[in-house]
């Protein structure tokens, strides 16, 4: 009698049907964990605009269970961020690496594509309670204006608001004094949001300078325009330099492909004579003003000298060394040989601070005359290859000047929905001058708060670091050499002399003001309606 094997009722399957059913059930865990976190975020994504703003920290949804036991002294290397596909939305203008939460606290988000999404750490400010604005020296390249009430302007113009507009802004006129003009907040608007500029090329965007990207349209420059360029361009700037000099124009930047040149009059910023300051440079270029010689100073690097008495002493020491080299019976030759190396040395450290905040030079009273007649016939202003290649620098003014384009700014306004609430943004694109920042503030309706978040030239931001502190360097025995400001009580001298300079007389008292503190670089402006004060980082 043989055995027959008992039929087994479980079923072999093929590897394949097993990677099948495998796949299906990490899809069903999937779509359920993706349904829970759905219903748990729905829950807990309600926000305001103050929330968005405020310091309360949030709990982070995507963070690891691991993390949440890291210890808080523990570096945090920063998540990857993901640009909007949205043209007018910036990217990030400033991302640090946090290193724990105190740093953190300090470092402000001013990112366009995080605002309306949640994020780990709340947008924080640095100063909070002023009644005044920070003058910012650098030059920005956008700005965004964010609140949760509609702006009282629109970019949409009648032809009386934008007629006025134009009359009040190239006569330089006040508006909030009595005017026949139409002064609505659209007129008002549409005045700040101009400027001059030279040259003037429809099919090339001529700010920022720096731009390498050769995405613009090129056209050959024969050899004939580029003279009749140069040559309208000299004009230009001789017209601006006799502007600062008899005060009707209180500062203009000539932006050229590596380096920009900051013109101001005097009584700006508390200088009691005519000054410029050129920022990044290089020691070529520094060692081509000695050679003409103009005297210039370097305030940032004397500040960071004062920080690290030891290096002010070597150039001593190197004296008294070679004293001591000859009196050991070392030869002429050896010694020169020795110094030779030494000023190799030398040269490699100063050739570190080149196109760095350190590398700013501070050019005052006469001297600026030198300095305008050899940025007149400076070689390396122009780009011989390029994008803009035989293009003069780009000259940037709040006033009138000869052969100045008129250039409106690019304005555009968005509404964007978050969490069942409207926020109203308006984005400004273009060269924006110091003042313009203050007279659109000041446009701004006092019952509404907002936010205004820049993009700012890297190049151009050592110019905020130099207030009236960091230019009086206090030497024994050289302190002509230094930038000597006005004390704060020659304020009122100051705002008479600039009277027709084109700011408003609020902007002017300001600018004219020699406090330390009001000069700021600013990434991020937040006005806050029931305190009716500012905050900035």
């Amino acid at each position: 009698m043989s055995d027959e094997p008992s039929k087994s009722t479980f079923k072999w399957r093929q590897p394949s049907e097993v990677m099948q059913l495998q796949k299906l059930k990490q899809k069903k865990k999937a779509l359920q964990a993706r349904i829970n976190s759905t219903a748990t975020q729905s829950s807990n994504t309600k926000s305001t605009f103050n929330n968005i703003l405020s310091s309360v920290k949030r709990k982070n949804p995507f963070i690891k269970s691991g993390e949440a036991k890291r210890s808080k002294c523990e570096a945090v290397e920063p998540e990857p961020v993901e640009i909007s596909s949205d043209n007018t939305l910036f990217q990030l203008l400033h991302l640090g690496t946090p290193s724990n939460s105190e740093t953190n606290k300090e470092n402000l988000v001013t990112s366009f594509s995080n605002v309306f999404k949640q994020i780990e750490e709340p947008i924080q400010v640095k100063s909070t309670g002023e009644k005044w604005i920070p003058i910012d020296w650098s030059l920005k390249r956008k700005v965004r204006f964010l609140a949760n009430k509609p702006f009282g302007w629109s970019q949409k113009l009648k032809i009386s608001e934008e007629a006025s507009g134009v009359t009040s802004f190239t006569r330089c006129l006040d508006t909030s004094t009595s005017t026949t003009l139409d002064t609505s907040s659209n007129s008002k608007f549409h005045q700040c949001c101009m400027y001059w500029q030279q040259p003037s090329i429809p099919w090339i965007n001529l700010f920022p300078r720096s731009n390498t990207k050769a995405t613009q349209s090129t056209i050959p420059l024969t050899a004939a325009i580029k003279e009749s360029m140069q040559n309208a361009w000299m004009d230009s700037l001789r017209s601006l330099f006799h502007l600062i000099r008899t005060r009707q124009c209180p500062y203009f930047y000539a932006c050229a492909n590596s380096f920009t040149v900051l013109f101001r009059a005097a009584g700006i910023g508390g200088f009691s004579e005519i000054h410029a300051m050129v920022a990044p440079t290089t020691r070529g270029f520094r060692a081509a003003l000695r050679q003409e010689e103009i005297e210039f100073t370097m305030p940032l690097m004397e500040m960071e000298l004062k920080k690290k008495p030891e290096m002010k002493q070597e150039e001593d020491e190197e004296q008294a060394d070679e004293k001591w080299l000859q009196s050991m019976g070392i030869n002429k030759e050896d010694i020169k040989q020795i110094n030779y190396t030494q000023e190799k040395i030398t040269q490699k450290a100063e050739c570190e601070i080149d196109n760095s905040d350190l590398s700013l030079i501070l050019i005052q009273g006469v001297e600026v005359q030198g300095f305008y007649s050899f940025l007149v016939h400076c070689k390396s202003a122009v780009s011989p290859t390029g994008l803009f290649a035989g293009i003069p620098p780009t000259l940037l003014a709040p006033v009138a000047f000869h052969g100045a384009a008129l250039t409106p700014l690019q304005v555009r306004e968005s509404k964007v929905h978050v969490d069942n609430e409207d926020f109203y943004s308006l984005d400004i694109t273009g060269p924006i001058l110091p003042h313009s920042i203050h007279n659109l503030c000041a446009l701004h309706s006092k019952e509404n708060s907002m936010t205004a978040t820049f993009s700012t030239l890297d190049d151009t931001v050592s110019f905020s670091r130099i207030n009236t502190e960091n230019a009086k360097l206090e030497t024994a025995d050289d302190t002509k050499d230094h930038p000597t400001p006005n004390p704060t009580g020659m304020g009122i001298f100051n705002e008479e002399n600039l009277r027709d300079c084109g700011l408003v007389p609020q902007v002017l008292k300001h600018f004219c003001s020699a406090d330390t503190k009001i000069v700021n670089h600013v990434e991020c402006l937040k006005y806050t309606a029931e305190t009716n004060s500012y905050a900035w980082t």
